[in-house]
């Protein structure tokens, strides 16, 4: 993934809103947010001495009105929203609020099994309150106590939301009832100072989170278990009494005796005696404390099998009816319904005990309010998809770009395409400028690490909307994944979302500083920035490189220079190697290789532009270009003398690494196996081409390749791996050229030679292959044509006729053209196209893929000017 620049990467802005076009006053809207995060903590904080002083009510006040009311408000505010507000969240980070945070990160194994640590947490605080909490006023009170005190512990020991994202009993619940996305957008509730504590942060981007955590097992086997576990937690009451009585209070005799039930922990490990102090009413010697636990497991346990197998039905509905139905996409409808079915059946048990205490209306209507906030969120969320998420990310972030100042971008986002496209497309600048956005856009979505560069390749309704060419397109993409190769070697540009967000917002807090010391305001305090790297969790190395960046320094561009020079001295060893066996295909990634090198000798000539002076810079310029290793040596030796000595030793360094890897390849099938690593597709399609034609592309690497990002690739991939499969005597003996096939038959013929890639991939794609037999026609004189037909082998004769029947005036053989006078003047055919005696292979390319080739590149305009000199000049010549 690649940022606009060597600088430091833009990063979002805390709490910035998701869609493009939201304005401050929506932004002021949220201030409401946080008067009700201090009356949640105020009462938060209350709750422990209300329960410890007023026994009589404290279990029914806590669970059948505070707690019962959580899942409820979090659906209806918002996960964002109530992330902020969450009073275990603020106890969490009053370290951070003392500037004593933790700098313990969480590690590899807690990120892959979070799910299973917070789900055992809240497991045992369910067992805690059928033992212990749900009626005894002191022991909620030390429970809330002790659980504020694990979450200020956390905070003081991990870095950033550590206590929330990993530990907090609520936290995968919170998820469970609003992912991937809740019934409205609101702002995140990112950290001001991020200290990247968690890959695909679901404070920075909840859906962002979901999609990319959905396979996780953990995850699956939460989601799954937690409606059993729901109905086993009120399925005990039950149990235990063996009447309903127990836990509802709706009619005359039902005393929902559990609210107000102390010391009950003191008999839930001995043997039961009575009704009271039994575990099970039918077995009641068992302890309670095992007979709860029990039913927790046995119905969670149930519960994951149980959405297990309806996984496998859905899976087969779903590709009965939709073509997408995928794995992922099977998983998340599975998700949806458990969610569903965990959300009703802790509404058909939660606040029961106090709510049928009241008017009859009243717990209906709420009932009815639950129902319909079920059904709402399964239908939002069931149709949801990955594809979705990355479509509408890529759109924000090309609205954000949005050009037009006589009006706002609409906030629904396909009025705003239909408008941004019509007005982009009212001239030829304005096309220009749709691809520059969408390429400005596309970067900045893949360097935010919400999308996949896979992803954006399948964005193709999008791509329609701006219609913007799959040519334009793969070059955007190939462009992109040129800049990330600057990016690889580089601490500070890590391209995670929370990595940019964190060196994002320390760079901002360290340039404050720096912009005091430089204004004669401040005094240069290591301290200072210690506790500043302390606090942002922030290594020397990326501080150093942050520094750097923020001073005008040249780290960045240092390692970008020296993966150029890189490229350059590649390209020069493979094409040496080409040139001891000449082919086609050999001659077409020599020209994709020059060309490759001669965008890294101008990046370089660019870059370097600060130091160099005019004629250094064309002496590297021819330098670099030279066959010979001793000319590409000496250029780079002299750079020393104008070059700063950090960029010159790396350059020097760079090269010398480079030239040493590719002199120790035995083969030219290992040279053409390392290019295959290229980040230029062509270089990769064709070089994986021309190792099929050697018999070389082994199984290893055509599994690589069939998964590669480029379509070119993964067709040529798949090309091979069926040749391979039908055996070494097919070679050649396939029914239809391929793409890469087409493209090298087309460079072949002159006219053609001096296209680039895209331009040949796109002719390719536009055209299609005839096999003629001795003597059949190609077209007929007097017939209407708008064909070009590209001779591949063989050999078409032009014929006229007169009256004695056809005369044959001129002949073109493998790699010429003709028909283009059809195309280029609309009127009809001036002569018969026909076979001559040992047939023709051709390409026929339809008329207008050849005007917009021939609008594109004057080099094909002027081969057309001079065939049809040559043709005017010596019209009967055969």
């Amino acid at each position: 993934m690649a940022v606009a620049s060597p600088r430091m990467p833009a990063a979002p802005t805390a709490r910035t809103l998701p869609l493009a076009g939201q304005s401050q006053t929506e932004t002021d809207n949220e201030q409401w947010v946080e008067p009700i995060r201090w009356v949640a903590l105020a009462v938060f904080v209350v709750l422990p001495v209300f329960a410890f002083f007023v026994q009589r009510f404290a279990g029914r006040v806590v669970w059948t009105v505070m707690i019962a009311a959580l899942p409820l408000f979090i659906v209806l505010i918002g996960y964002h929203r109530w992330r902020r507000i969450c009073p275990l969240a603020f106890f969490s980070q009053i370290p951070v609020m003392l500037r004593r945070p933790g700098t313990l990160k969480a590690s590899e194994w807690l990120e892959r099994n979070y799910y299973y640590v917070s789900f055992a947490v809240f497991f045992f605080s369910l067992w805690l309150r059928l033992i212990a909490t749900n009626g005894s006023g002191a022991s909620i009170s030390i429970f809330f106590i002790i659980i504020s005190l694990a979450a200020l512990v956390t905070g003081a020991l991990y870095t950033g939301k550590t206590w929330c994202n990993y530990f907090c009993p609520v936290s995968f619940i919170e998820k469970i009832y609003t992912e991937p996305h809740g019934l409205r957008t609101t702002l995140n509730s990112q950290c001001e100072k991020c200290t990247a504590c968690k890959h695909a942060c679901p404070d920075i981007n909840e859906e962002n989170g979901y999609w990319k955590e959905i396979n996780l097992t953990a995850k699956r086997f939460v989601y799954y278990a937690f409606p059993g576990l729901v109905f086993g937690f009120y399925f005990y009451y039950y149990l235990q009494a063996g009447t309903w009585s127990y836990y509802f209070t709706r009619v005359e005799g039902y005393s929902g005796a559990w609210v107000n039930q102390p010391g009950i922990i003191w008999t839930a490990f001995l043997p039961g005696r009575d009704s009271e102090t039994a575990g099970f009413f039918f077995m009641q010697g068992m302890p309670r404390s095992l007979a709860s636990v029990l039913t927790l497991a046995v119905c969670a346990l149930l519960s994951f099998l149980l959405f297990s197998w309806l996984q496998i039905f859905i899976g087969a509905y779903l590709r009965r009816r939709e073509t997408d139905g995928d794995a992922q996409r099977v998983r998340h409808v599975t998700f949806s319904i458990a969610a569903f079915t965990a959300f009703l059946t802790f509404y058909t048990f939660a606040g029961a005990p106090t709510l049928w205490k009241l008017p009859w209306a009243i717990p209906h209507l709420f009932l009815i309010l639950i129902a319909l906030t079920a059904t709402l969120t399964l239908a939002r969320r069931v149709r949801r998809q990955s594809k979705d998420f990355a479509e509408e990310t890529l759109a924000r972030s090309i609205l954000r770009r949005w050009i037009w100042d006589d009006m706002q971008p609409p906030r629904d986002l396909h009025e705003a395409f239909l408008i941004h496209t019509i007005r982009s497309r009212e001239n030829a600048r304005g096309a220009a400028q749709t691809i520059e956005i969408y390429k400005e856009a596309v970067r900045e979505t893949l360097a935010n690490g919400f999308v996949t560069r896979e992803e954006v390749h399948l964005l193709e309704s999008l791509r329609n909307q701006l219609q913007i060419k799959k040519s334009d397109h793969d070059k955007v993409m190939a462009a992109l994944a040129d800049e990330d190769r600057a990016l690889l070697s580089d601490p500070a540009r890590q391209v995670t979302v929370e990595k940019r967000l964190q060196l994002a917002t320390y760079s901002r807090a360290l340039e404050q500083f720096l912009g005091k010391i430089l204004a004669a305001d401040g005094n240069a305090d290591d301290s200072f920035v210690r506790q500043l790297r302390s606090e942002y969790r922030v290594t020397e190395e990326e501080h150093a490189a942050v520094l750097d960046d923020l001073l005008g320094g040249s780290r960045g561009l240092a390692a970008r220079l020296a993966e150029e020079i890189a490229t350059v001295e590649r390209a020069a060893k493979t094409m040496q190697v080409l040139d001891l066996q000449k082919s086609p295909t050999h001659d077409f990634l020599k020209d994709l290789l020059r060309r490759r090198r001669a965008h890294s000798v101008e990046i370089l000539a660019r870059g370097l532009s600060f130091s160099l002076e005019e004629e250094e810079a064309i002496s590297l310029r021819a330098g670099l270009c030279s066959p010979e290793e001793s000319e590409r040596v000496s250029v780079i030796e002299q750079l020393r003398a104008s070059l700063p000595q950090a960029i010159a030793d790396k350059l020097l360094a760079a090269y010398r690494e480079t030239s040493l890897a590719e002199s120790s390849l035995p083969t030219m099938t290992d040279t053409l196996a390392q290019r295959t690593h290229s980040v230029d597709p062509y270089v990769r399609a064709v070089a994986l081409y021309a190792l099929g034609e050697r018999g070389a592309a082994d199984t290893k690497i055509l599994v690589r390749m069939l998964g590669d990002e480029h379509e070119l690739v993964r067709e040529t991939a798949a090309h091979l791996k069926e040749r391979a499969e039908m055996g070494a005597d097919t070679v050649g003996a396939h029914d239809h050229l391929i793409t890469v096939e087409k493209m090298i038959a087309l460079r072949s013929a002159p006219i053609f030679s001096s296209l680039g890639p895209g331009a040949l991939a796109e002719l390719a794609r536009a055209s299609r292959e005839d096999e003629y037999a001795a003597g059949q026609a190609l077209c007929m004189e007097g017939e209407e044509g708008n064909e070009v037909f590209i001779i591949l082998s063989g050999e078409v004769n032009v014929m006229l006729r007169d009256g004695l029947g056809e005369k044959m005036v001129n002949s073109e053989v493998a790699g010429g053209f003709i028909g283009e006078l059809a195309v280029l003047d609309p009127a009809p055919r001036s002569a018969t196209l026909r076979a001559s005696e040992h047939g023709a292979h051709v390409l026929r390319l339809g008329g207008e893929a050849f005007r917009n080739a021939l609008n594109a590149d004057p080099s094909i305009a002027a081969g057309v000017i001079r065939t049809l000199a040559q043709r005017l000049r010596h019209p009967h010549d055969e």
